[in-house]
């Protein structure tokens, strides 16, 4: 447990699950960050804290790197004016400007007098992905041709098949976790690993759903995937075998399909951390916006 801006902080553990989730089930946030298997499984990575501040506000922090100095992540629920100034007194007896990171075009909108103290920056490569699940889904209309083509040539070159993914298959989607991420520099392909390794020996426990994805008996791509808040899925982690072609294509449609059976309209898939290859992938499928994400730092 931490001190931090006058409250105590506890890192986050699996037996938080149903204290962080009934409070964002009142409080649903539009970014990836805010959905408790997030927070959780990258905790290795971002030492996730959180405080419950007020009966009705939740705040988290991190630590970034060797700053010695967490950073706030936006504050959740209520966030009354008094905890607002409380927060801003603590905020200017820290010995360097205090910094909230992954803050929503909505807290924005909400709270402008207590923004008005921050500089604000937009944060591009950390932008959300939102797409309309059954756009997904169907691959409909000429926009998507050339994803029907890839999708088309994997079932023409592969016998393949989907499989619900459980905890038992934890060292087969270890085995294709070969990503696109090994060229960030934000996340290490290590500390992806970490987080991965995380969600599938807590994968029950998430209450997390999952793909897996099989040539003949070999496993080739998979896909773990949450509810985000009452119209988004979250798709946490989507990996396949880079020398087979088109089954990230198949992988994708297969897993906006599940998720369209449970008429959930909307799938968030996270940013691109500003890697071009990424980049370019998420916006050929043709997003119906970008959920951005902004840094406030205190004003001296």
């Amino acid at each position: 447990m931490t001190a931090f801006l006058g409250s105590r902080f506890t890192p986050i553990a699996i037996e938080h699950r149903t204290l962080v989730t009934d409070f964002l089930a009142r409080h649903p946030q539009p970014l990836s960050d805010y959905g408790f298997a997030s927070l959780y499984v990258w905790s290795s990575v971002f030492h996730y804290h959180f405080a419950v501040a007020e009966p009705d506000t939740l705040l988290l922090h991190t630590r970034v790197g060797p700053d010695p100095q967490p950073r706030l992540l936006q504050p959740l629920g209520q966030f009354s004016h008094t905890l607002q100034e409380t927060l801003l007194a603590h905020a200017r007896k820290l010995p360097t400007p205090l910094i909230i990171e992954s803050v929503s075009d909505e807290f924005l909108a909400r709270h402008p007098a207590f923004v008005g103290h921050f500089h604000v920056v937009a944060n591009r490569d950390s932008a959300n992905y939102v797409y309309r699940t059954e756009d997904l889904a169907t691959l409909a209309g000429s926009r998507y041709a050339k994803k029907r083509n890839l999708v088309q040539q994997a079932t023409r070159l592969y016998l393949w098949r989907i499989e619900p993914l459980g905890p038992q298959h934890g060292p087969e989607c270890l085995a294709v976790s070969d990503d696109i991420a090994a060229k960030r520099t934000t996340v290490t392909l290590q500390q992806e690993g970490q987080a991965l390794a995380t969600t599938i020996r807590e994968f029950g426990a998430l209450g997390l759903q999952g793909l897996l994805l099989r040539i003949d008996h070999r496993p080739a791509a998979f896909s773990i995937f949450d509810r985000l808040n009452p119209t988004t899925a979250l798709v946490l982690f989507e990996r396949a075998l880079r020398n087979e072609k088109g089954l990230y294509q198949v992988i994708n449609q297969e897993t906006a399909r599940a998720i369209a059976v449970q008429g959930v309209p909307f799938i968030n898939r996270e940013e691109d951390l500003g890697d071009p290859g990424l980049r370019r992938a998420k916006l050929s499928y043709h997003p119906v916006r970008l959920e951005a994400k902004h840094t406030l730092t205190l004003r001296r």
